[in-house]
């Protein structure tokens, strides 16, 4: 039943309630999932799969699974790019305390 291409429902973890689709079938109990969600392993005890298909090559990228969605008629969600920066150095001073040792 679950194949690739085959669109599911999250039920589990962060991601739950939100759409997938299935971009590669890894072994009985796990896929590769994309769409919505973050692209990674799942068990399939939790994905809900629906009656929707998109057609898809193995291992698609996530671009053409959007494409593929949006042709379906399916609501992407877009992912909010986070631009990074730089680090800045802080030079910060130190200073050397020593204390004078004395011997009775």
């Amino acid at each position: 039943m679950i194949d690739v291409g085959r669109v599911c429902i999250k039920l589990a973890g962060r991601d739950a309630g939100k759409i997938a689709v299935v971009v590669e079938k890894i072994d009985e109990k796990f896929v590769l999932i994309d769409g919505n969600v973050r692209r990674r392993k799942c068990n399939i005890s939790h994905l809900e799969p629906t009656e929707k298909e998109v057609s898809l090559k193995k291992g698609a990228k996530t671009e053409d699974i959007h494409k593929a969605m949006s042709a379906a008629d399916l609501v992407v969600e877009e992912k909010k790019k986070v631009k990074r920066t730089e680090k800045v150095e802080k030079k910060t001073t130190v200073k050397k305390t020593t204390k004078k040792v004395t011997k009775k």
